[in-house]
């Protein structure tokens, strides 16, 4: 009896080795699959496109999951997309509809234009696609043995990943030329008839001073002409909510400016006794605020190596500096004429105090067109053109990670 009892056991465990060794290949093949799926993450993190791709392709030759052939598809339709194969991005779409009838994909981690792309085969293929069935390993094996096109070259991250790696940042430091001269025209009159008169005003009083009369202003006149120049440097700090394909930015930063505004030309003004004082005026002002700014920044193509962009931002900072002015020329009365020469520089709390400006912030307003190009492993160089209280050109260096 025992003799038969112990036939039974070996027969049954015979029987069922087969089942047992293909369970635990099963198990074993997921898991490789998995560990193929964190290699490409880890790939496509670092930059190795080519390495992620490899991997994304074991796990399609690998794996029976729904899921991981979902995300390895998706990932393929992604970076054919991003190589400009519209065919071959449609394809792997199309593969991942047919594991997942039901997938949607959201402009908030893919451009809108794959999204359209996305749903229009989506729309194309409905009533094609049932619920979603897994690909066989057999058919997943065929995929995998494909000859790999240009867009596999490449791997762009797909959703599920770009959610698990999260935002990054950048680090910039940048230098930059500053003026209004392109567009002086428009301040001109006002700012060079304000130092005109301040001049004027002070040689009636330093000559009523000496003379010990009371001259009374007639006609006047002026040929100031108003030059800028300027700089700027700073350092910004960058965030990516969207992570490494995202468009949109935000940074905060530190900047500090210089802004020197100068004006220069003679000064006329007559007298109601017939006199008349010509100078040879030249006036400045200048401040050089520090300003803590915040600006948003949107990439237009985020996965092109040099990529345009567009700013928009906004700064503040306290309001201080100086004006100033010095002029030296002559004094005719009739016959008579003698030299006369002043200067007189005034700080802008001296300015509020006589209630010349109101201001005591620096309100700073930034927009720009730039360009940047991934020179070596997350390290850019910058340039851009734009507004800044004023005309800027800007060159920076800076380093995403």
């Amino acid at each position: 009896m025992l003799k038969s009892l112990n036939r039974w056991i070996i027969l049954v465990g015979l029987l069922s080795a087969p089942f047992t060794l293909s369970a635990q290949t099963s198990q074993e093949r997921e898991a490789q699959a998995a560990s193929f799926l964190v290699q490409a993450d880890d790939a496509y993190a670092k930059g190795d496109y080519q390495k992620a791709v490899e991997d994304y392709l074991l796990v399609v030759r690998t794996s029976g999951s729904k899921m991981n052939l979902s995300r390895a598809h998706l990932g393929l339709s992604l970076c054919y997309f991003y190589l400009s194969d519209t065919e071959n991005a449609k394809k792997y779409i199309l593969r991942v509809l047919e594991i997942d009838a039901q997938k949607e994909v959201s402009p908030l981690f893919h451009p809108q234009s794959y999204v359209d792309l996305f749903n229009e085969v989506k729309k194309e293929s409905a009533g094609r696609l049932g619920p979603g069935i897994a690909a066989a390993p057999a058919e997943a094996a065929l995929e995998a043995q494909a000859k790999p096109g240009v867009g596999e070259e490449q791997q762009v991250i797909p959703e599920g990943i770009r959610e698990e790696q999260g935002g990054h940042f950048e680090m910039e430091v940048h230098f930059s030329a500053w003026s209004i001269n392109p567009v002086k025209s428009t301040f001109e009159d006002t700012l060079t008839e304000k130092a005109a008169n301040e001049i004027r005003d002070h040689v009636t009083d330093q000559l009523n001073a000496v003379g010990g009369g009371k001259l009374v202003p007639s006609s006047h006149e002026h040929s100031l002409s108003l030059d800028s120049q300027g700089s700027n440097y700073g350092f910004e700090v960058r965030y990516y909510p969207l992570g490494k394909r995202g468009s949109m930015s935000i940074g905060f930063s530190l900047e500090k400016t210089r802004i020197k505004l100068m004006m220069k030309g003679p000064v006329t003004q007559r007298y109601a006794d017939g006199s008349a004082a010509t100078v040879e005026g030249d006036a400045f002002v200048e401040t050089n605020p520090l300003t803590a700014n915040l600006s948003f920044r949107w990439d237009f193509v985020p996965s092109w190596r040099v990529t345009p962009y567009i700013v928009l931002g906004l700064g503040i900072g306290p309001l201080e500096g100086t004006a100033a002015y010095v002029y030296t020329g002559t004094y005719r009365s009739g016959s008579a004429q003698g030299s006369i020469s002043g200067d007189e520089t005034k700080t802008f709390d001296d300015l509020r105090e006589e209630e010349e400006i109101e201001l005591d912030r620096f309100i700073l307003l930034h927009t720009a067109l730039g360009v940047k190009g991934n020179i070596y492993k997350g390290l850019l160089l910058k340039a851009e053109v734009g507004f800044w209280d004023g005309l800027v050109l800007r060159g920076g260096l800076a380093y995403r990670f």
